[in-house]
């Protein structure tokens, strides 16, 4: 299924008429701290959603009859896998519908059983929406004849600070991907311990599948070189122990 995975997002890509995020230019760039408003009315800024954890956004529309649900049933089957929203990061459902209310987020929030505090829909002005989906290259347009969005399939992941470290792209995003762009966006704040660090070492993201693929040459190398250290340790102590033998 993981192969199936990889020849169908390149195409996926290819078809989906927009033009996606030009990474080299947005990674790292921070976005537009706008103002928007939650289901229960709240009016905030983007940023206080921030803190000591990455934020993950995913635009989508609350009234779309296709791609939407699509798009929050992977991620909720991703993160609910996962295990670690609220307590690793954070997440988002942006809506880019200026029309949409605070009855339209509350409704797309209890229909995908957001608990409205690690998960959470919000929308915000029709210029504020501009302003924050420009600055993370995210492209859509609306189409009269079906009354709905025409738009992408990806996550946008913030560091604590509010930089892009990562997009994640398709409708059914990975674990392991939200997993790897999640330790990514928290090494800005706190550097990864022993374990965390050397798993996202032996991942590097690959430009054009859009994903993480295993480093082999760096998994190899530092078997090798860990086999090495363990078999010299081995012949070290077996000559200390062999030259305090009170027999020889």
């Amino acid at each position: 299924m993981k192969h199936v995975h990889l020849w169908i997002l390149p195409v996926w890509l290819l078809l989906s008429g927009f033009n996606l995020p030009d990474e080299k230019k947005f990674l790292a760039q921070k976005v537009a701290d706008i103002e928007v408003f939650d289901a229960a009315g709240n009016r905030f800024g983007l940023f206080s959603l921030l803190g000591k954890k990455p934020l993950i956004i995913s635009p989508v529309y609350t009234r779309c009859h296709s791609l939407c649900g699509v798009i929050s049933s992977g991620v909720q089957t991703a993160i609910n896998g996962l295990g670690t929203l609220g307590q690793d990061f954070t997440m988002v459902s942006f809506s880019f519908d200026s029309s949409d209310r605070q009855m339209n987020l509350a409704a797309y929030e209890n229909r995908w059983k957001m608990d409205g505090v690690n998960w959470k829909t919000i929308s915000a002005s029709g210029e504020a929406i501009q302003e924050l989906l420009l600055s993370v290259g995210y492209e859509y347009d609306y189409d009269p004849a079906t009354k709905e969005f025409n738009h992408p399939s990806i996550l946008i992941v913030l560091t604590p600070a509010g930089r892009i470290s990562r997009f994640i792209y398709g409708v059914n995003p990975s674990r392991k991907d939200i997993k790897l762009a999640v330790m990514e966006a928290m090494a800005e704040k706190t550097r990864p311990g022993l374990f965390k660090g050397l798993y996202l070492r032996c991942f590097g993201y690959d430009p054009v599948l859009k994903t993480y693929k295993p480093d082999w040459r760096f998994i190899i190398s530092t078997s090798a070189g860990l086999l090495m250290i363990g078999l010299i340790s081995m012949l070290f102590i077996r000559s200390f122990i062999v030259s305090k033998d009170p027999d020889e």
